[in-house]
């Protein structure tokens, strides 16, 4: 029976799934190629400053829907919801992300394809929105149910940031100001967070069901997420829309992720293995920075240090990106254990390119800290994403070839 006429393949995640991994290896890749020259402007007056936005913009939309789609395959693949409800929900969030991915590739060429943004929204809207309707049940039921409307929140700002150089005039959009403006920086930032926050509450549900007599802890540990994943966006879009004072209740949301991924990382000690020890570690480190970054990233409360400089000074930008950087390895490296069993029956070649995996986060991090003291060669740039994607597709691949047999 082929793919296409399995009806399984698209109900259990499984379309998902390979979306997912898909479109993580292009952006790794394109990491590899493109890291080099996005660092290479050392500060905010370089006449490309523009194109480099958009384009790390692009980037970073890629490596998202990639995530949002392994999550879906991850919430398809449990019994949530009836076979009828997971084929359609998994359809429309295939279409829309793939929509959504290319729109912001191809308006890099031509702004007319900007469309696919909206249409990809939309769509992806529809897919989580029509889960939330249709209600989950089992015993993460009322988790899930808070989790898919953060989910829709993200679509209609990804929709609400698409309008923008569609209708560059309209009223409500003018407000935001510039493209690194402290206003389109916290509707970015709200989009990413109402995404990333979701996934990783959901992966959280994952480890804590594992938690065994620490039922107290665990189940702090999700309100903590949920709180956090319903709260950072909603207060971000809020300041956005509204009043900037909006923005000193961030502390609250900011407070309760870094709690929740601190015991997630606890369970990941006791009951996970390697990989996901290093994704829940990475988490936490990055989280634990972006409290203090916060202080500063939106006009205050704090003011900026001075090494740091302005939003387009290299030193700012690499703190961003080691930032943005450790939370998506971490949750690749968590996914990546979920893929493997968590270390259960691997193969010595599966635990070879788990290591060469970690070996490049490392390399990856290292030499983005690395280049804010001295300035790094673009091979040295290139190794972690390469060495991060050889380690993947080694574990992939080796996983599928087994599962053949």
């Amino acid at each position: 029976m082929t793919l296409a006429n399995d009806a399984s393949f698209v109900a259990v995640g499984k379309l998902n799934r390979l979306l997912g991994w898909t479109t993580l290896l292009i952006g790794l890749a394109l990491a590899a190629a493109l890291d080099p020259w996005l660092l290479s402007a050392a500060d905010s007056n370089d006449a490309d400053v523009g194109v480099r936005l958009a384009i790390r913009h692009a980037h970073g939309v890629v490596i998202a829907m990639a995530f949002l789609q392994l999550a879906m395959a991850h919430l398809l693949a449990t019994s949530a919801f009836n076979h009828r409800s997971r084929k359609i929900a998994a359809s429309l969030t295939a279409v829309g992300a793939a929509s959504y991915s290319a729109g912001y590739a191809l308006a890099l060429w031509q702004p007319a394809f900007h469309a696919l943004v909206l249409v990809g929204s939309l769509v992806n809207f529809s897919g989580f929105a029509f889960l939330l309707g249709v209600g989950p049940t089992g015993v993460y039921a009322r988790q899930i149910r808070m989790i898919l409307p953060v989910a829709c929140f993200g679509m209609l700002m990804d929709f609400m940031a698409g309008l923008r150089p569609i209708l560059p005039e309209a009223w409500i959009l003018e407000q935001f100001g510039s493209e690194d403006g402290v206003r389109l920086r916290m509707l970015r930032l709200a989009r990413v967070a109402a995404i990333a926050l979701s996934v990783l509450t959901l992966l959280y549900y994952g480890i804590a069901r594992r938690a065994g007599t620490d039922r107290g802890k665990a189940r702090l540990g999700g309100i903590s997420l949920a709180t956090g994943a319903v709260g950072m966006p909603l207060i971000l879009a809020l300041a956005c829309f509204t009043s900037m004072h909006v923005k000193y209740l961030l502390a609250i949301p900011s407070t309760a992720v870094v709690v929740g991924v601190y015991l997630g990382c606890v369970f990941a000690f006791k009951q996970g293995g390697l990989l996901e020890r290093w994704g829940w570690l990475l988490i936490a480190a990055s989280t634990s920075v972006g409290m203090l970054i916060g202080l500063y990233a939106f006009d205050g409360p704090f003011p900026t240090p001075e090494f740091m400089g302005g939003y387009n000074n290299l030193p700012r930008r690499l703190t961003r990106m080691t930032h943005s950087y450790s939370i998506v390895l971490g949750m690749i490296s968590i996914f990546l254990a979920r893929e493997l069993g968590n270390g259960q029956n691997v193969n010595g070649i599966t635990k070879i390119g788990a290591r060469i995996f970690t070996v490049g986060s490392v390399v990856m991090l290292a030499v983005l800290l690395l280049q804010t003291v001295i300035a790094m060669p673009s091979m040295a740039l290139r190794a972690g994403p390469t060495l991060v994607l050889a380690g993947i597709t080694t574990c992939l691949t080796n996983r599928t070839r087994r599962q053949i047999r």
